[in-house]
């Protein structure tokens, strides 16, 4: 039996373990494991919801086209395109937000350890300002007009920006909003952030 067992263990030592059928993917395990593969996907990512920030004026655009929008009466042509005027704005903004911090993803120290906390991190800072800029910018715009115009906040409704139902509460509602959700998502990311130096406090 232990002749046997010899004769096995010889026969697996003499197989090539550096072949490509035990490597081939160890360049995808490596760049897990050194963060590579964390930092140029989130990177595409990154690229992928700038491209989509700036694909979405023209998605409203036809999608109010599809529908006769001019063929609507003068106050509402005029609300959509204020509010169409608000999307780009903020599409536009959100699309330099993106790009910025996929520049900030690329940069990462991917030494320092606990990649993923950094990357996650920065995700839920960036969408929180990129949110935070549509409640600011559309929302205000058209619920200033609101106070002037009746059926603003049917617009609002149509771009998914619920408020409080028109008047000066949504002048006011809007930009409170938006500053607690750009205030909370950076609250979020700097306790994600935190967590990585406490467990390093914690190994002393």
């Amino acid at each position: 039996m232990e002749d046997y067992k010899e004769k096995i263990m010889e026969k697996a030592n003499s197989v090539d373990q550096q072949s490509k059928f035990f490597t081939f993917s160890k360049p995808f395990t490596d760049s897990i494991d050194d963060g590579t593969f964390f930092t140029k996907f989130s990177g595409i990512l990154y690229y992928v919801i700038a491209a989509l920030f700036l694909i979405l004026p023209l998605y409203i655009a036809y999608e109010g086209i599809d529908n006769n929008i001019f063929d609507a009466q003068f106050k509402y042509v005029f609300l959509a395109l204020v509010g169409f005027l608000g999307m780009t704005i903020s599409s536009w903004i959100s699309f330099q937000i993106f790009l910025n911090r996929r520049n900030q993803i690329e940069n990462l120290d991917r030494n320092k350890g606990y990649l993923s906390s950094a990357i996650a991190s920065n995700f839920i800072r960036t969408m929180g300002e990129c949110i935070g800029v549509f409640y600011a910018i559309v929302g205000t715009s058209l619920s200033i007009l609101g106070l002037f115009m009746n059926d603003a906040d049917n617009v609002l409704s149509a771009l998914n920006l619920e408020g409080q139902g028109g008047g000066v509460e949504d002048v006011i509602f809007f930009p409170i909003v938006a500053f607690f959700i750009i205030l909370f998502s950076r609250f979020l990311s700097e306790l994600i952030n935190a967590l990585p130096d406490i467990a390093r406090n914690t190994k002393r």
